[in-house]
């Protein structure tokens, strides 16, 4: 959803005569903890079982460990309402991943089938916190189809304004 969102806005933003130089002019603190925090994702949950081999413990410390510098820029840079909107995403979706040893768990309707990768885990009885977990089809037509949560929503916004705010800002004069 997160890439959908991307391209989404890429293409309204240049539809709206806006421009990717433009991101010069938006000032966004800490903004390196976004990267960073990524990258630790990517550690996590990419690289881990291929290149590295992290035991339940560690994943679930750098899992975490990843979503708290996450929040950290996305706090300082609250005053944006794209940033605001990330923060309630992020945290929306850290919860169930705290409670659900650093997976995100998803709820597949019957009859379809689907993997996943380590940072999600099939839901089950025992899930904690279910509505906040990946529980919403999004089913074709769509090209892409996949299952949500509440928390990918508002990522899915707060990332589709950013780069609206980013595109189109003009220099001040």
């Amino acid at each position: 959803m997160i890439v959908e969102g991307i391209v989404i806005a890429i293409i309204i933003g240049y539809i709206r005569k806006g421009r990717f130089i433009n991101f010069e002019n938006l000032q966004i603190k800490l903004w390196y903890l976004i990267i960073f925090s990524q990258l630790l994702q990517i550690i996590a949950i990419r690289l881990n079982g291929t290149i590295i081999n992290l035991n339940q413990n560690y994943f679930y410390n750098v899992h975490i460990l990843s979503y708290i510098i996450l929040l950290i820029p996305l706090i300082i840079n609250y005053k944006l309402l794209s940033m605001k909107l990330l923060c309630i995403g992020t945290i929306l979706n850290l919860i169930p991943i705290a409670l659900n040893n650093g997976q995100m768990p998803v709820f597949v309707p019957k009859g379809l089938q689907c993997s996943l990768d380590l940072g999600h885990t099939f839901g089950n009885t025992m899930t904690k916190a279910y509505l906040l977990t990946d529980i919403i089809p999004i089913m074709r037509p769509y090209p892409l189809p996949k299952i949500i949560s509440i928390g990918d929503i508002f990522l899915f916004m707060g990332i589709f304004l950013l780069i609206q705010q980013g595109m189109l800002k003009n220099k001040k004069k």
